[in-house]
């Protein structure tokens, strides 16, 4: 039987916005499953994916500058990248608490 769609929601921050984020946007069109842009900084996905998945093909397409949390909400499970260790700490605390 075939796992259900789930609800994927990817938001970044871009440190030089000036660079644009096309290749943000061509990356999640590729994977060939429904999206829809939030607003600036947020994608939502419906497809057959997850969350580490997405996370590494979204931050292959970033600057090592940049900051990406993708959170899988069907699953409870996230990935994130280039946030403060702090944050990181708390997060991984409190994802299941």
């Amino acid at each position: 039987m075939a796992q259900p769609a789930r609800n994927i929601f990817v938001a970044f921050e871009l440190f030089r916005p000036e660079r644009g984020d096309d290749r943000i946007r061509e990356t999640i069109e590729s994977f060939g499953c429904a999206w829809a842009r939030v607003n600036k900084n947020v994608f939502y996905l419906h497809g057959d994916l997850d969350a580490q998945f997405v996370g590494t093909k979204v931050w292959a397409a970033m600057n090592m500058d940049y900051k990406l949390v993708v959170v899988d909400t069907t699953k409870n499970d996230a990935r994130w990248f280039n946030i403060k260790p702090e944050v990181s700490d708390f997060l991984v605390t409190n994802w299941h608490a």
